[in-house]
């Protein structure tokens, strides 16, 4: 399935498989919403899977909006499909332990 993301007052839902081919197009397309000034929701819970690459882009994307000061929350700790993948590249961490 091709990736596809929606919004809806801030959080945005990433509906799809994310992995290295989309990935930079997700972080770009976010890095557009990220600011002090806003805060927001990427919601991964109806990701059908996940690479290395993407795991490792969506750490990159919560690090620099850490350093921007800007307030991104990730949710997705109960998705199987992502999980593991997150676990083998230690960026777990990124996740928000609040659902929404």
């Amino acid at each position: 399935m091709a990736l596809q993301i929606t919004e809806t007052r801030g959080m945005f839902s990433v509906h799809g498989a994310l992995n290295t081919n989309n990935a930079g197009i997700l972080s770009r397309h976010m890095s557009m919403f990220i600011n002090p000034k806003n805060p927001v929701t990427l919601n991964l819970e109806r990701v059908e899977a996940i690479d290395l690459n993407a795991a490792y882009t969506l750490q990159k994307l919560y690090v620099n909006a850490m350093r921007n000061n800007s307030i991104l929350t990730i949710i997705g700790r109960e998705n199987k499909n992502i999980l593991p993948v997150l676990k083998n590249t230690k960026t777990t961490y990124i996740l928000s332990h609040d659902r929404y």
